[in-house]
């Protein structure tokens, strides 16, 4: 069986990286909203700089860091950027469909994802009350809903990748267009190397 690591190491020793194996790999995830509604997402990551919208300054990963995408979620942000249920936003029969590039070459191509009968990946639905002290608080817990798994695509140091989508009603297969109140954002969830510094200094 082929490791996250072995895979990492494999594409480290492709491009000449000879320290790669001297780092450390750990949980790591990125993500990033297509604000512009373009559907086009990581592409403007360095404008957006707040940790609501993204958690990266651009969309290429430093010398000596990558990440093996292992999951990908879409979700949903409103105008006030809180996330919201991709669901219940554009509907039960919605689908994304989606590629995901890395340098010039698109290795997940016209790949759908369903938005019904998808698992819950960090909650179930709606609103969970909470008990604090006297008064009960109502917290929206928020999901994906909207996901794929066992992606295991590394994207390698120094290349540039985005993920471009659409939104189709599955019914009727008519596109469906994101607005300032339901825009789309995306995570590449999975294993991230970095530098060891025990090693490396």
């Amino acid at each position: 069986m082929i490791t996250a690591q072995d895979k990492i190491l494999h594409v480290a020793n492709k491009l000449g990286l000879t320290s790669l194996k001297d780092m450390q790999a750990s949980t790591g995830a990125v993500y990033d909203v297509d604000t512009d509604l373009t559907g086009q997402i990581f592409s403007n990551a360095s404008r957006h700089l707040q940790p609501q919208i993204t958690n990266v300054t651009e969309n290429q990963f430093e010398v000596n860091e990558a990440l093996l995408v292992e999951s990908i979620s879409f979700y949903c942000l409103n105008t006030d950027n809180e996330v919201v249920n991709f669901q219940r936003t554009y509907g039960s029969g919605a689908t994304i469909v989606f590629d995901l590039i890395i340098g010039n070459k698109r290795v997940v191509k016209d790949t759908p994802i369903f938005g019904f009968g998808s698992p819950y990946t960090f909650a179930n639905s709606a609103v969970t009350q909470i008990a604090i002290g006297a008064a009960t608080n109502t917290v929206v817990v928020p999901r994906h809903q909207v996901f794929m798994e066992g992606a295991g695509i590394l994207i390698p140091p120094q290349v540039q990748w985005n993920v471009q989508y659409t939104i189709f009603n599955a019914v009727s297969g008519a596109i469906v267009a994101p607005t300032a109140a339901t825009k789309v954002g995306c995570y590449l969830f999975g294993t991230k190397v970095l530098l060891n510094f025990n090693t490396s200094i």
